[in-house]
């Protein structure tokens, strides 16, 4: 079963071309959401080695 406009559908019956579709549409929405965490996760690592970055710099001016 799936939901479009608050209906719910079953696939099963689903032409050959509509099975393709919306398996298609299923395989693109779990690469979407992928994607999402990857973007996630790579914001929280820019954030982690910037603040490093900077303590680094920061260190590295109390030497000198």
């Amino acid at each position: 079963m799936f939901t479009i406009d608050e209906k719910e559908y079953d696939e099963t019956k689903l032409s050959d071309e509509g099975k393709i579709a919306f398996n298609n549409v299923t395989v693109l929405f779990n690469e979407k959401t992928k994607l999402i965490h990857r973007l996630e996760n790579n914001k929280i690592l820019s954030k982690h080695y910037s603040e490093v970055l900077k303590k680094n710099l920061l260190n590295g001016k109390k030497k000198k």
